[in-house]
Formats: structure tokens, C-alpha cells, sequence
């Protein structure tokens, strides 16, 4: 097999890799996990978005009902969902349910998660136990299909419709990445106002910061340092991102200190005081003239 760091050679190579992928899981589930974990060995430091073959995941319903939750789940984000049906959802839904929270788990649950809800809008089997995975936060490979697709306008507003603040936080927090720019940067603006204003919301409205400071401040170090991780990008990427999260920083410290002001100005009693150097005259007469 070709070694993760020589990418040429992956690609070549990733329909023969997908096509193992059936027989690894079947492997894994008699007690041999040792093709799933080359499987996993070079799909994930690959940094490829399709690698995994399309017709692989037609016979995904087929692999699910054969393989474990904990199989099932690691294996879900490297399938296209975009030519996936419902049932495939459902087992998914159901195994999420079922596996215990790892850090591994739960970034494999978060990046599948965002795909499905991009390309099943609708799926009864997102529930809010399924989108409350987004508050366990966990870090997202720099190459993410989660994150991609995430960054669009109708799963921001499904988050939005859920009513559930740390929720729509997370979403937030792992849709943000100096790896990603905002295609919907004026619904991400507008969520800020709409959502994190006011008083009561500055320890979210911190948290937000904190993490856009650490976007800015990865962004700061240049572009060769981030193609280390994702060779795809380019300047004009930095350029954009730069502006868009240094303008979401600046909404949220105006919304900080917004309704600090207001409050300030709400206790602060004010004095009035007639100076002792006034003295009163009386008035000269005045004559009416009918």
C-alpha cells in the first residue's frame, strides 16, 4: 500500500483501497481489524475529500447491517451521502445512540453529521440527541467534508430553528476554521446579532471570541504554514478569511460592550446641582399697553 504522505500514488490507488472496504469491515467484525486499520491509515492522513470510491457507498446499507456501532460510526464520514437513502441514515442515527463518546467517535459523529444534514435536510433521524453531538466540540481534520458542507445556509438555519443556544455555539466553534471560508458570511453576521446579542450571552459571546482569535492567529502565520496541512490553498484564501473572522470579531466585541454601555448608563444615578453662586432678583414692573 501506498505510504499517507505520497499522494499521487493514494489517488491512483483509491478504488482498489475502496473496494477492500466492505471485506475490511467483515474482517474487523470477526476479530481481525487489521485491513480496516491500513483502511484508516491511509484514508485519513490522505487530506483527499472523495477518496473513497462512489460506488462503494451504494452498498453502504449492506456494510451497516453487518458491522458494529463503533464500525459503523468510523466508518461514516470517508462515504459520499450525497447518493446514500434514509435507511443508511436511520443506522446511522441508531448506532450513534449506541457507541461510547472517545474523541475519535465523536469527531467521526460531528463530520458525519453536518454531511447528512446538508444533503437530508429533512431526516426525521436527525433528532436534537443526534445534533447535541455538536456540544462534545471535537477537533475536525484540516480536510473536512463535515465542515464543507456544514457552511451552508440551510443547515445554519436548522441549527438556528433547534433553539438550543450551546448547540448553536458549537456549530459555530467547529464550523470556523482557518481552513474554511464563509460562503454564507452575511447569515453569519446576522446570526451573531440576532442570537448572541444582549445581556446575558458574554460568557458565549467570549467563548466565540476566544476561538476566532485562534483562527486569526493561525491565519497570521501564512500561507505555507497552512499548506502543510491542506496544499490546497492559496493567498486569496487567507486574504478572505482574514477579513471575514476579523469582521465577526469585531460584531462580537461591539455586542460585548453594546449593552455594557446601556446598563452603565441605566444605574449610573445622575446629579443635579444648583450652584450657591445664583442669586434671585425680582422682576421689574412691565406696563400692558391695550
Amino acid at each position: 500500500m501506498a505510504e499517507a504522505q505520497d499522494r499521487t500514488p493514494l489517488w491512483s490507488k483509491r478504488k482498489a483501497i475502496s473496494a477492500l472496504l466492505p471485506y475490511a469491515v467483515w474482517q474487523k467484525e470477526d476479530g481481525q481489524p487489521e485491513m480496516l486499520d491500513c483502511f484508516f491509515h491511509a484514508v485519513r492522513p490522505s487530506r483527499m475529500s472523495k477518496f473513497i470510491w462512489y460506488r462503494t457507498s451504494h452498498y453502504a446499507s449492506r456494510l451497516f447491517s453487518k458491522a458494529s456501532p463503533h464500525t459503523i460510526v468510523l466508518v461514516s464520514p470517508h462515504l459520499q451521502w450525497g447518493i446514500l437513502e434514509e435507511d443508511s441514515v436511520q443506522q446511522w442515527a441508531v448506532a450513534t445512540s449506541m457507541v461510547p463518546c472517545t474523541d475519535e467517535v465523536a469527531q467521526s459523529v460531528v463530520d458525519t453529521l453536518l454531511q447528512i444534514a446538508f444533503f437530508h435536510r429533512s431526516s426525521p433521524h436527525i433528532t436534537i440527541d443526534v445534533w447535541s453531538w455538536l456540544t462534545k466540540q471535537p477537533s475536525l481534520p484540516p480536510v473536512c467534508y463535515g465542515r464543507y458542507y456544514g457552511n451552508s445556509r440551510h443547515v445554519i438555519k436548522a441549527v438556528q430553528g433547534l433553539k438550543d443556544i450551546e448547540v448553536l455555539k458549537s456549530y459555530l466553534l467547529l464550523v470556523w476554521s482557518e481552513w474554511e471560508t464563509l460562503d454564507i458570511f452575511d447569515e453569519m453576521c446576522a446570526l451573531i446579532y440576532e442570537d448572541f446579542g444582549g445581556i446575558g450571552m458574554g460568557h458565549h459571546q467570549a467563548d466565540l471570541i476566544q476561538r476566532l482569535d485562534q483562527i486569526l492567529e493561525q491565519l497570521d502565520q501564512g500561507l505555507e504554514h497552512l499548506q502543510q496541512y491542506n496544499p490546497s490553498l492559496d493567498r486569496d484564501h487567507v486574504q478572505l478569511s482574514k477579513h471575514q473572522y476579523g469582521k465577526l470579531k469585531e460584531i462580537l466585541l461591539r455586542g460585548m460592550y453594546s449593552p455594557m454601555i446601556t446598563l452603565l448608563c441605566v444605574l449610573t444615578p445622575v446629579e443635579y446641582r444648583i450652584s450657591c453662586s445664583i442669586h434671585v432678583c425680582s422682576s421689574s414692573p412691565v406696563s400692558i399697553v391695550l
